[in-house]
């Protein structure tokens, strides 16, 4: 994509670290390292360009093309602000199966009963969740890529060198041995970071006497593994025609936990089931993080279910096993001319279905103060620094909410409610007493951790930007 010259100089560049993850499925059982997912630095890319198209930006992309994993994703209600803000709502109300403007929400179901379980509550959100494919959002963010734009395929960096003064470029370093030069580098370049790693070096080599910001660069496993897949609608219609998941998500808890949803206008069902032990919190993970699996070790992994969920992993022939890494809470996510967003920033378990709308909303908070006629670059060190003093805490608080509440829906967080059963006063469903209690006030837990996603967003997180941003210019 050729970026189109201006007429005046512009302010500064800016140069895009983005990394698409490509799923390489084979004998081999290997994959390239999981980045992130990719929709945050296009997003960034195309809020700069929607509001400077002035500034030139070098999006850089370690792959031959933008692609992605072939999985689900959900958008919320405040990743369709900010949607409709930058223009792209239209293009992908189109592939949704739900509309969001009305109120539904996720089923939440206990499972575990092989011969039927039982619905266990509703949640509805006023502004309902939808979910799309995607690669079809990729595709589709990638069209609106603005023309002073430019994509450099199969450039993977290794790390970059800060200038000597303010006035020089950042230097950018490739695995193929290449430079380049920036104004400003931005790295939605996922888990796995390489300007994380570089920062964090840097930042730590200032601060000797200090903290060791070297312990945050890695991903730790949360002790989690997620069977992920994706599969035709009609496999499942025709071996059960009622399944709710065939039009709705479903949330199933028990002492493991399936979450699923329809995809594609409804011709294809995604589904991601969790297995969890504590006590491997925080150890190594032994072998790739993502690899292929077997559907035998998929429905062994799943054979106590009741029959409507054992019928979704009949259906996936090819599923994939993801070991769950996150970050710990990073103390800073910019320095100098540089920053990072979504995955490279605060990589979260997937039980919010929140991690691509925590990195959209990075990249359109970034991406407005950049875009901002104050923001010289003079001012960028400025602009960095709000943006981190407003999402930084809010996104790792989403982060760390998501992966306490992956505890709660396998019954193995502390404090609440076990999933243990006892005789006695059972309803009509078998129920007792004691569980009745006790998923009742789990529910109440999880509810009040989900009313994050009513409240706020990024929209007027941005107001909150622009005012800081007047202000340290003496507006």
């Amino acid at each position: 994509m050729a970026s189109h010259s201006s007429p005046t100089k512009p302010k500064f560049r800016v140069a895009i670290w983005y990394v698409a993850p490509i799923y390489v499925p084979g004998p081999a059982l290997t994959r390239i390292p999981p980045s992130g997912g990719g929709v945050g630095g296009l997003i960034l890319a195309t809020t700069i360009g929607k509001y400077d198209p002035s500034i030139p930006i070098d999006l850089y992309e370690a792959h031959d093309s933008i692609t992605t994993t072939g999985a689900g994703i959900t958008i919320w209600r405040r990743t369709h602000e900010i949607m409709t803000e930058l223009g792209l709502f239209n293009d992908i109300k189109g592939t949704f199966t739900k509309p969001p403007e009305s109120s539904h929400g996720p089923y939440f179901r206990r499972s575990d009963i092989p011969e039927g379980g039982y619905e266990w509550f509703h949640q509805r959100f006023r502004y309902g969740p939808s979910q799309m494919h995607r690669q079809e959002m990729i595709a589709i963010m990638e069209k609106h890529l603005p023309a002073s734009c430019t994509v450099h395929f199969k450039k993977r960096l290794v790390s970059y060198a800060e200038p000597r003064s303010e006035a020089l470029p950042i230097t950018l370093n490739f695995a193929d041995g290449s430079t380049a030069t920036t104004d400003v580098l931005l790295g939605a370049d996922g888990i796995r970071s390489a300007v994380r790693k570089t920062m964090l070096e840097l930042a730590s080599d200032d601060n000797k006497a200090g903290e060791d910001l070297r312990q945050y660069i890695d991903a730790t496993w949360t002790g989690m593994l997620v069977y992920r897949g994706i599969f035709p609608a009609e496999d499942l219609r025709k071996l059960d025609p009622e399944n709710l998941c065939l039009t709705e998500m479903v949330v199933v808890i028990c002492f493991q936990s399936i979450v699923t949803y329809p995809v594609a206008n409804g011709t294809l069902v995604n589904f991601a089931a969790i297995i969890a032990d504590p006590s491997l919190k925080g150890t190594p993970y032994e072998g790739h993080w993502v690899s292929d699996t077997t559907n035998e070790e998929l429905v062994n992994a799943f054979e106590d279910f009741e029959p409507g969920a054992r019928a979704l992993f009949q259906c996936c022939k090819t599923p994939s096993r993801w070991a769950l890494h996150v970050l710990k809470k990073l103390p800073l996510c910019a320095r100098g001319r540089v920053t990072i967003i979504g995955d490279a920033c605060h990589a979260m378990t997937p039980h919010f279905g929140a991690g691509a709308g925590q990195a959209i909303e990075d990249a359109f908070v970034l991406g407005r103060l950049l875009a901002h006629p104050l923001t010289t670059l003079s001012r960028v060190q400025d602009a960095l620094s709000i943006y981190q003093d407003i999402r930084l805490p809010f996104s790792t608080s989403v982060a760390s909410n998501s992966f306490e509440m992956g505890w709660l829906y396998i019954f193995m967080d502390p404090g609440h409610y076990d999933g243990t059963r006892q005789e006695g006063d059972l309803d009509e469903r078998g129920i007792s007493a004691h569980e009745r209690a006790g998923m009742e006030k789990l529910k109440q837990t999880m509810l009040e951790k989900w009313e994050w996603m009513e409240k706020g967003g990024a929209i007027e997180e941005w107001g909150e930007a622009e005012l800081r941003l007047k202000e340290k210019a003496g507006i």
